[in-house]
């Protein structure tokens, strides 16, 4: 039954929230160097990247093509992608 609870518990989360996930993978990298080895600063660097780049993203899904608006996880999984690809490469894996 926990299984089931859990199953059902992210399947609702993800249909309220959509593909926003990549920007639990990026923001930690991103803020990384800029918030040091504290964890403190990077929980707190992370939480203000965070909120900005959803910002960021919500106002370019609004504002792209005028009279309709775009998801914004089609934004968030461009960059998202980018930044995957980016590593990636950087990482040479």
């Amino acid at each position: 039954t926990a299984f089931l609870v859990a199953a059902f518990s992210t399947a609702i989360l993800v249909s309220v929230a959509g593909v926003i996930g990549f920007v639990g993978l990026m923001i930690p990298h991103l803020s990384r160097p800029l918030a040091g080895p504290l964890h403190l600063r990077l929980i707190a660097s992370c939480a203000l990247f965070g909120a900005v780049l959803l910002l960021a993203s919500d106002l370019l899904a609004r504002t792209l093509l005028p009279p309709q608006e775009l998801p914004i996880g089609i934004i968030t999984s461009s960059v998202g992608a980018f930044f995957v690809v980016t590593m990636l490469i950087r990482n040479r894996l």
